[in-house]
């Protein structure tokens, strides 16, 4: 297991944001538009006026996109709330209906498959906010077996694959080969890559990449106030994140998460969506 190494001089900057115009050209070898920031039809679940609002893109070059990923990459996730210590004490569980969260220490907590740190505090603990909306419990989420679960991510994951246009992979901060040396992974079957998303690492096939590419692409990019930096693997809740980093209180049906090293603010649905791939993807 690889160990991030840390001092009281390790630097923390803040990650750059431009604002540019979007920038499109057309694919090698086919008839989609190849779209670097893209204009496309949105998901049928996202709210226009909401994505007008939240829409701020990240333009960075590859030195650019390497410099910071460095730099990320160096950075200390808060006492207790490293995914990589979290990892290496406790393997990830799948619940059942015998496991009662409150007799589950904090820490244990965030390892268990079904309720990512992003979800522990809510209302209902740990049940995706579109579901618990349509009345999902959190004693039926908790029986969830593995067929169930990706039932669900399945479903919502079609709302980003109607095939208009494709993505520059680029947009996500850290690359599939940084997650795998950050975490000692294996290398990645040919078609599938890493990815992190709130300190957990999954394993994603084409169709799940193509899926967080978008959701990236409906997220804002936050920069960290006091010129900070987040740790990619840390695990942290809602409340956690705003109190480690300073960040304001959101709005109602927005979110805070950790993707791929950044910090963004996502819309209900698409933070949803973005939950059930680290469930249903992560690796164990």
């Amino acid at each position: 297991m690889l160990t991030v190494p840390a001092t009281p001089d390790t630097p923390i900057v803040k990650i750059k944001e431009n604002k540019g115009k979007n920038g499109v050209k057309k694919a090698k070898g086919s008839d989609k538009t190849k779209v670097k920031h893209a204009q496309k039809k949105k998901p049928e679940h996202a709210n226009d006026n909401k994505r007008d609002k939240i829409n701020a893109k990240v333009k960075r070059s590859k030195d650019d996109r390497l410099r910071d990923s460095e730099t990320i990459l160096r950075l200390r996730a808060p006492d207790g709330r490293d995914m990589i210590a979290l990892l290496s004490a406790v393997p990830i569980a799948l619940l059942g209906a015998d496991v009662v969260f409150a007799d589950v220490p904090q820490d244990r907590l965030l390892t268990y498959r079904n309720c990512p740190p992003g979800l522990a505090k809510k209302d209902p603990p740990c049940v995706p906010p579109g579901l618990a909306k349509k009345g999902v419990t959190y004693e039926e989420w908790v029986t969830y077996d593995n067929e169930r679960l990706d039932e669900i991510y399945l479903d919502q994951r079609r709302d980003y694959l109607d095939g208009g246009a494709v993505l520059e992979d680029d947009i996500l901060l850290l690359s599939s080969a940084q997650i795998s040396t950050l975490y000692g992974l294996r290398p990645t079957p040919e078609g599938e890559r890493y990815a992190l998303i709130d300190g957990q690492p999954v394993l994603l096939t084409d169709e799940d990449h193509t899926s967080l590419l978008w959701i990236h692409d409906l997220a804002r990019v936050e920069n960290l106030p006091g010129q900070l930096g987040i740790a990619p693997t840390a695990a942290l809740t809602q409340d956690e994140l705003r109190q480690t980093y300073n960040l304001p209180t959101l709005e109602a049906g927005y979110n805070y998460s950790v993707l791929n090293g950044e910090l963004v603010t996502l819309e209900d649905s698409a933070y949803e969506t973005l939950q059930m791939i680290r469930i249903a993807r992560a690796i164990s």
